[in-house]
C-alpha cells in the first residue's frame, strides 16, 4: 500500500533514528585482543601510575650534580671541569647507589636518574682524560654544554601523566596511541560497548546466491555482500541471513530471525509493488515505522523503525546504489552511536569541492551523486560519475564520495563549489601538486 505520510528529509530521518539508538551494553576486552582496535570506551579510564614512573634521561651521557660542576667552574662559563667517574645507570638497570659528590655517572637514554644527580651532560660534550695515577676522569666542556641547569635532559616523573589523571574519556575510540597510553599506565583490559550484531536479509525471487549462474530473469545477490562490508567498516558484526523469497510465510520467518540481532538491515521488497512484502511482514512482527520514505535520490523507498524488543530495522531498496547510499546516510550513523562513539564520529567527514564537470539542475529530491574526489594544484576537486542509475554497479565500485545536491539546486558550472560526503579513501595528489596552500580547504568565493 502506498504510504500516506510525506517523505522525510535525510536530516529528519537521521534525527529520528539516532534518537532511538542507544549505546549497547558493556563488555571487557583484553588489550591483546586482535579486535580491540576501534572499540569504544564505555567508562572514563584513569592512570594507575605516574608516566614516567621515575625521572629518566633523554640523552646518552653523564648524570651530574649541577652545583658540583658550577662550583668547580668558578663562574667561568667556558671552563673545562673534571669529575671522577662513578658507575652506570642503564635502561632497565638503575644504579644501585647514589651519585657521590664530585662525580659523574654514565647514563643511557631512558635510564633512571641516580639519586643525587639533577642534570645530564650529553656524551658529545665530554671526553675521558687520564690522571697521573693511571685512572681516567671525565672532562666537561662547559662552552659546549651551554646553559647548565637542574633538569637539563631529564624527563621528570609524572611529566607525561600523573597518577589518577584521566587518560581517555568514555566515547574514545581505541587506536594505537590510546592503547599504548592505557597499557603504559597500568591497564590490560578495558570496558567497551558491544559491537552491534546486524542481521542482513535480501529478498526477491530473482536473486541467486553468489557462485551460481543466474537463469533468465535472475541476478546474482550481491547486496548482502556489499552491506556486510559496509557494516564491518562501520564497526558492526554482520550476520548474513541469506535470501528470502517473495512468499509471506517464509519472508516473515526470516525477518523474525533477523529481529534477534541488535539491528536488521533488509534489501529489496520495500516499494509499493504487488511483490513488495517486507513492510507488511514487519508490521505483523510488531514493527513501528519511524518513517516510510525519504526525500532522497537514490533511496526514496527507504523505511526505518524499531520493534517492541528494541531492534532497529532498516528496510532499504533493492537497487544497489540506493541500498549503498541509504546505508551511508541512515544506517551507518546509528551503528556508530550503538557502539558508543561520540557525536562527531557518527557521520562521515565532509569537504567542499570544485566541480570538474557541470551538473544539471536538481529535481525536487535531495540528490547524492556518486563521485570521485581528489586533490590537484587548485585544491579539492570532484567528478560526478557518468552513470547515476540505481543499478549501476560500476559507479559504486569507482566512488569515494557522494556529492550533496539539495533539491531545487540550479545547474552548476565547472568550478562551482559543492559539498562532498567522503565515503572512501582519498587518493594521494599527483606529483608536484602538493603545496602548502592545500593545507586549507577551498572556500566559497
Amino acid at each position: 500500500m502506498e504510504p500516506t505520510s510525506p517523505p522525510v528529509t535525510v536530516e529528519e530521518g537521521q534525527r529520528r533514528i539516532l534518537a532511538c539508538a542507544r549505546p549497547l551494553s558493556r563488555e571487557r576486552v583484553s588489550a591483546t585482543d586482535p579486535g580491540v582496535g576501534g572499540r569504544v570506551l564505555a567508562v572514563d579510564v584513569f592512570s594507575f601510575r605516574d608516566l614516567p614512573p621515575s625521572p629518566v634521561s633523554v640523552m646518552d651521557g653523564w648524570a651530574v650534580r649541577v652545583a658540583d660542576v658550577l662550583g668547580r667552574a668558578g663562574g667561568d662559563s667556558r671552563a673545562r671541569v673534571r669529575l671522577t667517574r662513578a658507575g652506570e645507570s642503564a635502561a632497565g638497570h638503575p644504579a644501585a647507589r647514589s651519585l657521590p659528590a664530585g662525580a659523574a655517572m654514565r647514563i643511557s637514554t631512558g635510564a633512571v636518574i641516580p639519586a643525587g644527580a639533577d642534570a645530564v651532560i650529553a656524551q658529545e660534550d665530554t671526553r675521558i682524560v687520564e690522571t697521573d695515577d693511571g685512572a681516567a676522569d671525565l672532562e666537561l666542556d662547559l662552552e659546549r654544554v651551554g646553559a647548565l641547569r637542574p633538569g637539563l635532559f631529564i624527563r621528570q616523573a609524572g611529566s607525561d601523566v600523573r597518577k589518577h589523571a584521566l587518560l581517555c574519556g568514555a566515547g574514545v575510540s581505541l587506536g594505537p596511541g590510546e592503547l599504548a597510553l592505557l597499557c603504559s599506565a597500568g591497564h590490560d583490559a578495558f570496558a567497551v560497548h558491544r559491537r552491534p550484531r546486524v542481521a542482513i536479509l535480501c529478498s526477491g525471487d530473482e536473486l541467486v546466491a553468489i557462485g551460481r549462474s543466474p537463469r533468465p530473469g535472475q541476478i546474482v545477490s550481491t547486496n548482502g555482500l556489499m552491506l556486510a562490508h559496509q557494516i564491518r567498516e562501520a564497526g558492526g558484526v554482520p550476520v548474513d541471513l541469506g535470501v528470502a523469497p517473495d512468499e509471506p510465510t517464509q519472508l516473515q520467518a526470516a525477518l523474525a530471525r533477523g529481529l534477534e540481532a541488535d539491528a536488521l538491515v533488509t534489501s529489496g521488497g520495500i516499494s509499493v509493488g504487488d511483490h513488495d512484502l517486507v513492510h507488511a511482514c514487519l508490521e505483523a512482527l510488531g514493527f513501528e515505522a519511524l518513517f516510510r520514505r525519504v526525500n532522497l535520490k537514490p533511496g526514496r523507498p527507504t523505511t526505518c523503525g524499531r520493534t517492541p524488543g528494541g531492534a532497529l530495522v532498516f528496510a532499504l531498496p533493492g537497487n544497489p546504489a540506493s541500498s549503498m547510499v541509504a546505508f551511508e546516510l541512515l544506517v551507518r550513523p546509528a551503528l556508530r552511536k550503538l557502539q558508543g562513539h561520540a557525536e562527531p564520529r557518527w557521520r562521515r567527514p565532509r569537504l567542499t569541492v570544485a566541480l570538474t564537470h557541470p551538473l544539471p539542475a536538481a529535481g525536487r529530491r535531495d540528490s547524492y551523486l556518486r563521485a570521485q574526489v581528489y586533490r590537484d594544484a587548485s585544491g579539492w576537486c570532484a567528478s560526478a560519475l557518468r552513470s547515476q542509475a540505481s543499478g549501476a554497479l560500476r559507479s559504486i565500485s569507482e566512488t569515494n564520495a557522494l556529492l550533496v545536491i539539495p533539491g531545487g539546486t540550479p545547474a552548476r558550472p565547472i568550478g562551482a563549489r559543492v559539498e562532498a560526503l567522503v565515503t572512501g579513501p582519498l587518493p594521494a595528489p599527483a606529483e608536484g601538486t602538493w603545496t602548502i596552500r592545500h593545507e586549507r580547504e577551498p572556500r566559497e568565493p
